[in-house]
C-alpha cells in the first residue's frame, strides 16, 4: 500500500472513531509465512496473561498508525516491516486506565529474519492456521479477527 493512500486511510480511520468519542488507539500487526499467521502469547502475570494475540500495541502521541505498526512488531518480534498491505476493520475495548481504545490490524510483509521475542511481554509463538485457532487460549474479539485474518488467508 502506497504511504498516501495509507495516509488518507488514517485519516479516515481516525474520523470515524472521532465522531465515536474514541481517541485511544492500538494496532495488531498481522503476519503471515506459508499461509500460517503469527501470534504472540502474553506472560502469565499481565493483563490477558497466557492469552495469544497478535503482535502491536498502543499507538503514541504524534506517532502514525504505520509508524506504531512497524516499532511495536518491531520491539516484540524482531521483525521489520516492508510494507503495508491492508488494514482489517477495528474492534473497540476498555483497558485499566482507558474507558474507550479502537484496535486495528494492519496485514503486512516483513524483512526475512527470526522471531525473537522481547523480555517480558512475550513468552512464546506460533505459527497458526484455522485448525490451530481453536486450541489456543485467546480474548473473544481476538479470535474473531485471527479467525477472519486465517480464514481469509487459506482463501486464496
Amino acid at each position: 500500500m502506497r504511504p498516501e493512500a495509507l495516509a488518507g486511510i488514517e485519516r479516515t480511520l481516525r474520523q470515524q472513531a472521532s465522531s465515536a468519542g474514541i481517541d485511544h488507539f492500538v494496532v495488531g500487526v498481522a503476519v503471515f509465512r506459508e499461509r500460517k499467521l503469527l501470534v504472540v502469547r502474553r506472560v502469565a502475570d499481565d493483563w490477558h496473561g497466557g492469552m495469544y494475540e497478535l503482535p502491536g500495541g498502543g499507538v503514541e502521541p504524534g506517532e502514525s498508525f504505520a509508524d506504531c505498526v512497524a516499532r511495536e512488531l518491531f520491539e516484540e518480534t524482531g521483525l521489520r516491516v516492508r510494507h503495508i498491505v491492508d488494514v482489517v476493520g477495528g474492534f473497540d475495548y476498555a483497558t485499566r486506565t482507558k474507558a474507550k481504545v479502537r484496535k486495528y490490524s494492519f496485514v503486512v510483509e516483513v524483512e526475512p529474519g527470526e522471531v525473537s521475542l522481547a523480555p517480558g511481554e512475550h513468552d512464546a509463538f506460533r505459527w497458526i492456521d484455522a485448525a490451530a485457532l481453536a486450541e489456543l487460549p485467546m480474548a473473544p474479539d481476538m479470535r474473531e479477527t485471527v479467525s477472519a485474518l486465517v480464514t481469509a488467508k487459506s482463501e486464496h
